[in-house]
C-alpha cells in the first residue's frame, strides 16, 4: 500500500513538474524582442508546488486505499457465515 501512494505521488508530481515548467520560458509577445532567459524563480515555484502537489496525491491515495480496505472488512464481518442456524 505505501509503495502504491508513493509511485502515485511521484507519477504525480512528475507530471506536474515538466507540464508547470513549460511556462516558465514562455516567449514574448513580441517575437522581434527577446524574451530572455527562463526565470529561474519560476523554475523553483514550479518544483516546489510540484512537490506539494505529489505529496497530498500519495496522502489522499493511502487514505483512499485504507478506507477500501476498512470497509472491505467491514462487509465481510457482516456478511458472516451463510449457513443457517440449526440449533433449533
Amino acid at each position: 500500500m505505501t509503495l502504491l501512494a508513493v509511485t502515485v505521488g511521484a507519477v504525480v508530481a512528475a507530471i506536474a513538474a515538466v507540464s508547470g515548467a513549460g511556462t516558465c520560458d514562455a516567449p514574448g509577445v513580441d517575437p522581434l524582442i527577446s524574451s530572455g532567459p527562463a526565470d529561474v524563480v519560476c523554475y523553483h515555484l514550479v518544483r516546489t508546488l510540484a512537490e506539494r502537489v505529489g505529496i497530498a496525491t500519495a496522502l489522499v491515495t493511502a487514505i483512499l486505499t485504507l478506507t477500501v480496505i476498512g470497509l472491505s472488512r467491514v462487509v465481510v464481518q457482516q456478511a458472516g457465515p451463510q449457513t443457517p442456524d440449526r440449533t433449533h
